[in-house]
């Protein structure tokens, strides 16, 4: 009906609860990524450590998506203090951003199609394995407790 208001049930509600734990999730994720940077530096030219760590926890969150979308999917404080806390501060791309705009326009560029090629393979990959991992190895749609696409209610 036109005028009515919409309802998205995948938006998430700003609850105390969620901007606590984006904040703790937040904090543990940079704490990490900056021991990480400590522990292994960036060699001189080029930020391998920084890549290393976008393209995990660019996998790291696409398994857990995958996991969440075929289990039971824990509370939602939980989800936003992994996901947007934890990871989100685990990832830097601001750092490559920072690095692309102050190198040598040939290595700023391959860090760019390197960071955005592998971050998404490693992704996709991720999430690949968890569904068939999932699926208990069986090709999609022929899990014995889960009914093929399309055919449910």
């Amino acid at each position: 009906m036109a005028g009515s208001p919409v309802h998205c049930s995948a938006a998430p509600r700003s609850t105390g609860q969620n901007f606590a734990a984006v904040a703790v999730g937040g904090f543990c994720g940079a704490a990490l990524r900056v021991g990480l940077g400590m522990w292994f530096p960036d060699g001189p030219g080029f930020p391998s450590t920084t890549l290393g760590i976008n393209v995990a926890g660019t996998a790291a969150l696409g398994a857990l998506t995958s996991h969440w979308k075929l289990s039971r999917r824990p509370p939602e404080w939980l989800r936003a203090g992994i996901g947007t806390g934890f990871l989100g501060a685990f990832t830097t791309f601001s750092t490559l951003i920072l690095f692309v705009l102050g190198a040598e326009r040939g290595l700023g560029l391959l860090d760019v199609v390197l960071s955005l090629g592998l971050c998404v393979a490693a992704g996709w990959a991720a999430m690949a394995l968890v569904d068939h991992l999932g699926d208990g190895g069986r090709p999609s749609g022929q899990h014995p407790d889960r009914p093929e696409p399309g055919s449910g209610p």
